[in-house]
């Protein structure tokens, strides 16, 4: 049985000391939608087992969250209309 290590200490590991090749390349996870979001969560954990710290093809990434911050959907749609009316 693989120990499990706290949330705090997976979302504390920083992105440049990590050695990227150990990270998961996610770039061809998709998403079903019509799988409750729990479940879909569920899915992304037991595949990267660090949904804070992986990599999309030779790129690491690191997610880092704020309790206050809005919801990245709504940052994300904002950035899109933005784009499209040319700013």
């Amino acid at each position: 049985m693989q120990k499990r290590i706290p949330v705090t200490e997976l979302a504390s590991i920083g992105i440049e000391t990590v050695n990227k090749e150990k990270l998961v390349d996610v770039s061809g996870l998709t998403f079903d939608t019509t799988v409750p979001q729990e479940q879909r969560a569920a899915r992304i954990w037991a595949i990267t087992k660090n949904p804070y710290c992986f990599r999309v093809g030779d790129i690491g990434v690191k997610l880092e969250f704020l309790d206050n911050a809005p919801v990245l959907q709504d940052v994300f749609d904002s950035l899109l209309k933005r784009k499209k009316g040319g700013l």
